[in-house]
């Protein structure tokens, strides 16, 4: 999980720990990419509370070392991103349990 607010992604992680996902977070952009380029992640949920370019170098390096991991992106405004293409896109507001929806959904399609 990749944010700028550590402590909505502490949140965040303890909703996806509680329902049996295992959930690993950064501390900076640095451990960021170390961690996306020493893992093999099942999904990457990417948060737009990160900078675009940011987010975008995130899905990059994640399409690069984990193909086959689908990327699910939290906005504030639904909008396409032409750029990253995340496999799902949910609203912020829509809270914790749009997150696990779209886990599961793009687990299931993967």
């Amino acid at each position: 999980m990749l944010g700028s607010i550590r402590e909505l992604a502490l949140y965040r992680a303890e909703v996806l720990q509680q329902h049996g996902f295992h959930v690993q977070i950064s501390t900076d952009r640095a451990q960021a990419l170390d961690l996306i380029q020493a893992g093999n992640y099942d999904v990457v949920v990417l948060s737009y509370t990160l900078p675009d370019a940011v987010v975008r170098e995130f899905a990059d390096e994640m399409r690069e070392h984990c193909p086959q991991a689908p990327v699910i992106a939290i906005s504030d405004a639904r909008r396409p991103d032409p750029i990253i293409q995340p496999d799902q896109m949910i609203l912020a507001d829509e809270g914790p349990a749009a997150l696990l929806s779209a886990l599961r959904h793009v687990l299931r399609r993967h």
